[in-house]
């Protein structure tokens, strides 16, 4: 590929890089500030030397220009990430529990609260503010039954809560919850009871965003009323309208394990599906010239308004963007090239909210498309049809490869998996889905006909009922996902290296990109070995912060062993949600066993009811709080004791020694009456007690 051609990576990489440094990096005001300057300099600079027409100050003009585009990245990522209100005022807003607030966002509801973000307008004093906060609202019965005094979007409300920052990870390798909300704009976070807020008013920030919820709404109730229910309502809503929230859990798990999960959100696919039935519909108005705008006008018009339907997710704004270049390419008689629509699309993406670099969703849809364009045209040039259905077919198969190519090195690295029978799946699943778009458009076009609305209804149940099914035979087969992969964020780096470097080497005749692919792929067979040999030394203890849970971790090496009182195996949910992510980095063999066993011996592990030896430490499972927490002996007992019981009383610390000195001779443990006796002279507990 001759980059000369794209002019727009010229200014599209620097800028991204310059997203990257702001955002990993800490960057005080006054270095943003500087940024600023340099930004306008640069730019300004950069245009001077583009009126010179002398060869020898091309790379000057070049190097201006990216570094003005660098910084452009850090001043754009600095001011989304800059807080809206001076230190000051934040400080004091921490301090109070009174604010006037209004909801900015569509409420969520959970089991015991609705989730629903804010933005403050002032506090209980009169001091102004403005900055989001994540709140959860408790509903009381009454407000629960009327839906007049239902939170809703918009509402002005006077709440009473304390606000505090949000807590970082409490488990090793869990969600970072306050890294997620910083990208999101919101670092407070609070808790309102019942009782402690009260509807002011109603004043709606973005109309079109209430009306494209309404409508949401009204399309998805329309699918009610012709009859469809369950499950094939649930993926008739997710696929045609992005409104997943009535999908049961396992219906989704399963389609991940197909390796389909991409058809329930929508995505450029489902766009794409909308454009080509517009299209053929306004067919029409171009047969004259004074219609062609029109045409294009309200094919751009109705892309943006699905588009805001389905909730405007990275993926859709993505190809909706694309759209909308390519329509008015046909407009102004231009042949629009598809891989500089896609680096326009995520250069404009990107200055409206650099933020979005960092999105997952963001990340699979722009490299999924990256990889359609570039790969796709080799893998199915490897092999041509000469039957229609063939032809098809093979296209499919080979678009469905080249995305998994693009990204299964940034999917394993996020979720860890790997469907195998994805091309099973997806030369079934996928052309079905698309019935089912067709389908659920005529049927919502239909759904005032009598009669008629029936008889697409009970199509489109059965096109889904034998969609989940292909899912379900997929998802049943032996091996069909590969789990518990981990990859980190280097290996990832170098796993695209050997791809762009294999590409190059095939497509352009390179001898230097196999050399340069085969050096990756040693240095990357490093990496898993070097990981290999830390995993085999690794030795470690591992308190899992779980409310009402107790859960304790001893690994050596690939044998690990997991104490616990409500986990009993992988399949728990506080397993997935607090323990997964860090099983899946160990790559151990997981042993669970009830923490109340009363004899237990492994290789490297001994339990004496509630004494433990593990490698040469000794510990004493001390329950406190509905909690079961380790207390080492001396000489650990002191960081122990400070860190998870600080409130430990001298009769509890007795208890532990007086436990530990009793066992010391069936467990081997390697203490001695005179460490005892120095210990409780120091902490002033009686050593007769012993």
């Amino acid at each position: 590929m001759d980059l000369s051609k794209y002019p727009l990576l010229k200014i599209l990489l620097p800028y991204v890089i310059g997203i990257i440094v702001a955002y990993n990096c800490h960057i005080s005001e006054r270095l943003y500030t500087l940024c600023f300057v340099f930004t306008a300099v640069l730019w300004v600079l950069s245009l001077f030397l583009l009126r010179l027409k002398r060869y020898k100050w091309q790379w000057v003009k070049t190097a201006a220009m990216a570094l003005a585009f660098v910084f452009a990245g850090v001043s754009t990522t600095l001011f989304r990430l800059s807080p809206r209100v001076p230190s000051v005022q934040r400080a004091a807003a921490l301090n109070n529990r009174g604010f006037i607030v209004r909801v900015v966002d569509f409420p969520v509801p959970r089991a015991r609260s609705t989730k629903v973000v804010v933005e403050l307008l002032q506090s209980a004093d009169g001091t102004p503010l403005k900055e989001k906060v994540l709140l959860y609202v408790q509903e009381d019965s009454a407000c629960s039954s009327s839906s007049d005094l239902r939170l809703h979007y918009g509402d002005v409300l006077a709440v009473a809560t304390s606000l505090s920052e949000f807590a970082p990870p409490s488990n090793p390798d869990a969600f970072d919850t306050r890294r997620y909300m910083r990208r999101k704009g919101i670092s407070l976070t609070g808790y309102v009871p019942a009782s402690g807020w009260q509807v002011m008013g109603h004043r709606a920030p973005n109309p079109l965003k209430s009306l494209s919820r309404m409508i949401q709404q009204y399309l998805a109730q329309q699918y009610s009323v012709v009859g469809l229910s369950g499950s094939e309502l649930s993926i008739a809503r997710a696929i045609l309208l992005g409104d997943d929230d009535t999908m049961e859990p396992e219906l989704r798990a399963s389609y991940a394990a197909a390796g389909v999960s991409h058809i329930l959100c929508v995505s450029g696919m489902h766009v794409g599906v909308i454009f080509m039935i517009l299209n053929f519909l306004l067919k029409p108005l171009e047969l004259f010239p004074a219609t062609r705008h029109l045409k294009a006008l309200i094919l751009i018009l109705s892309i943006w308004l699905y588009a805001c339907i389905t909730g405007l997710s990275p993926s859709v704004t993505r190809s909706a963007t694309m759209f909308t270049f390519v329509t008015i390419g046909g407009v102004l008689r231009r042949n629009t090239n598809i891989f500089h629509s896609l680096a326009a699309s995520l250069f404009i993406l990107l200055a409206i909210n650099p933020l979005l670099l960092f999105e997952v969703g963001f990340q699979l849809s722009y490299l999924a498309v990256f990889g359609i364009v570039l790969i796709q045209p080799r893998i199915a040039g490897l092999y041509t049809c000469k039957t229609k259905v063939g032809h098809y077919f093979w296209e499919l198969l080979s678009v469905s490869v080249a995305a998994q190519i693009a990204t299964f090195p940034i999917s394993a690295h996020y979720f860890g998996t790997f469907p195998n029978y994805f091309m099973l799946s997806n030369l079934t699943v996928i052309a079905l889905s698309f019935v089912v778009m067709v389908t659920g458009v005529g049927l919502l076009a239909l759904s005032a006909v009598p009669y008629v609305a029936d008889g697409v209804a009970f199509l489109l149940t059965w096109e889904i009922r034998v969609m989940n099914g292909i899912v379900a035979f997929v998802e049943g087969l032996p091996g069909a996902v590969t789990r518990d992969i981990d990859l980190s964020g280097g290996q990832v780096l170098l796993l695209y290296l050997i791809i762009a470097m294999i590409y190059g080497a095939v497509c352009y005749r390179r001898r230097l990109c196999g050399w340069v692919a085969l050096s990756a792929l040693a240095l990357l067979s490093g990496t898993f070995a070097l990981r290999r040999v830390a995993i085999e030394r690794r030795e470690e203890m591992v308190v899992y912060h779980i409310r009402k849970v107790s859960a304790l971790e001893f690994c050596h090496g690939r044998q690990c062993l997991l104490l616990s009182d409500t986990i009993r195996d992988a399949s728990s949910p506080h397993y997935n949600y607090s323990i997964q992510n860090h099983a899946r980095r160990l790559h151990a063999h997981w042993t669970f066993v009830p923490i109340d066993t009363s004899r237990f011996d492994a290789p490297f592990l001994v339990k004496r009811g509630p004494f433990i030896q593990f490698g040469d430490k000794s510990y004493y499972l001390l329950k406190r709080k509905e909690k079961v927490l380790p207390v080492a002996s001396p000489p650990h007992v002191d960081v122990l004791l400070l860190q998870h019981n600080p409130t430990m009383q001298p009769e509890e610390v007795a208890e532990v020694l007086h436990f530990a000195a009793v066992t010391a001779d069936e467990t081997n443990t390697p203490f001695y009456k005179e460490r005892w006796r120095a210990y409780c002279e120091a902490h002033g507990i009686p050593f007769e007690a012993l």
